[in-house]
C-alpha cells in the first residue's frame, strides 16, 4: 500500500503541468517574445505543448481588484503544478512570490524591479531563480552620444511600471557621465503629459526623451500607453530612446534594448541546466532597432557606421 501511494504521488508530480503566468496580453510585444524563446528551448529538450498551462493576466488593462482576484484564483490550485514560470514583474509579484512561499519553485524572466529589493520587502525564500532584465540604457546613450552629443535627457515616468523603470535607469546610470544629465519628469494625467511634452520640445537644452510614463489617468479611468502615445510623437520632435520593439512598432524612434526572445531562451536554459538551484542571472543579449520613418519625420540622421555595425532591425512604418 505504501509503495502504491509513493508511486501515485510520483506519477502526479511527473505528469503535472508547468504553470506559465504572463503579466500581459497574448499579443504583448514584451512578454510574448520571452514566452516564445522559453518554449523553443523547452521543446528542444523534450517538453511538449501539453506540458504547459498558459495564463495571461493582462495587467496593463485589468483593474487592480480584478487582477488580485485573478491571481487569488490561480493560487488556490497552485499545488497541482510542477513549478511556476512568470514573465515580467506583475506575474512574479502577484503569483510568483505567494507560490514560492507555498514551497513551489518559481522561475522568472523580464524582472525590472531590483531583485534585492524584492528580497528585502517580501522576505523571499531561496526556491526562486530567473533572469533579471537589463535595460541597456547606458549602452544606448553611449552610442547615441557619438551620433549627437547629449546635453540633457527628459525621462517621463508614471506610477507602476514607469516608476520601476525610473529606479532601474538610475541604477544603470549610477557613476556614469549621463547620471546628472537626466531630468526625471513625473506625469499622472493626460493633461500633464500634453503640457510637459510641449515644454520639453520647446526647450533647446533637451537632446532626447525617454517615454516611460506608461499608464495615465483620465478622471477615474486608467489609460493605456497605446491610447496616448501620439501625445509624445506629435508634441516632441526630438529623438527618443525607447528600449524595445514595442515602442518602435508604435512609431517611436527606438534605438536599442534587451532581446526579449533570447532572454526567454536564457530562462529555458537556466531551468534545464540548473533546475532547483537559486540562481539570478542578468539578461545577456541586446540589439539595436530603428523606426526609419520616425527618424525622417524628426530629421534625425542615422550615420552609415551606426546602421552597418549596430542596427539589427529597421522598421519603415
Amino acid at each position: 500500500m505504501k509503495k502504491f501511494i509513493f508511486f501515485l504521488i510520483l506519477s502526479v508530480f511527473v505528469f503535472a503541468k508547468i504553470l506559465v503566468v504572463n503579466s500581459y496580453s497574448t499579443n504583448d510585444q514584451c512578454g510574448i517574445p520571452q514566452l516564445q524563446g522559453f518554449l523553443s528551448v523547452m521543446y528542444q529538450n523534450g517538453y511538449q505543448p501539453n506540458d504547459f498551462e498558459l495564463v495571461f493576466l493582462n495587467a496593463r488593462q485589468t483593474p487592480k481588484k480584478e487582477l488580485l482576484k485573478k491571481a487569488q484564483n490561480i493560487l488556490k490550485n497552485i499545488s497541482k503544478y510542477k513549478y511556476i514560470v512568470t514573465f515580467d514583474d506583475a506575474a512574479f509579484k502577484l503569483v510568483g512570490i505567494p507560490a514560492s512561499k507555498k514551497n513551489k519553485w518559481v522561475y522568472f524572466s523580464g524582472m525590472n524591479y531590483p531583485y534585492d529589493l524584492y528580497e528585502k520587502n517580501f522576505n523571499l525564500p531561496k526556491n526562486i531563480a530567473g533572469i533579471y532584465e537589463k535595460l541597456y540604457i547606458k549602452k544606448n546613450l553611449e552610442i547615441f552620444n557619438k551620433i549627437e552629443p547629449i546635453s540633457k535627457i527628459a525621462f517621463f515616468y508614471s506610477e507602476g511600471v514607469g516608476k520601476i523603470l525610473k529606479l532601474q535607469t538610475q541604477m544603470e546610470l549610477k557613476n556614469s557621465v549621463f547620471e546628472k544629465k537626466v531630468d526625471y519628469i513625473k506625469v499622472n494625467t493626460l493633461n500633464e503629459l500634453k503640457e510637459k511634452t510641449k515644454k520639453i520640445n520647446d526647450n533647446l537644452k533637451y537632446t532626447l526623451f525617454i517615454p516611460f510614463a506608461m499608464s495615465l489617468k483620465k478622471g477615474d479611468k486608467k489609460i493605456s500607453f497605446v491610447k496616448f502615445k501620439d501625445i509624445y510623437l506629435q508634441n516632441i520632435k526630438k529623438p527618443d530612446i525607447s528600449i524595445n520593439m514595442f515602442f518602435v512598432k508604435l512609431g517611436f524612434l527606438g534605438f536599442g534594448g534587451v532581446d526579449f526572445y533570447k532572454m526567454g531562451m536564457q530562462l529555458g536554459k537556466l531551468i534545464i541546466k540548473h533546475s532547483r538551484t537559486h540562481i539570478i542571472e542578468i539578461a545577456k543579449d541586446s540589439y539595436f532597432f530603428i523606426n526609419a520613418k520616425r527618424a525622417k519625420e524628426i530629421h534625425f540622421i542615422l550615420p552609415e557606421w551606426f546602421i552597418k555595425n549596430y542596427v539589427k532591425v529597421i522598421v519603415n512604418d
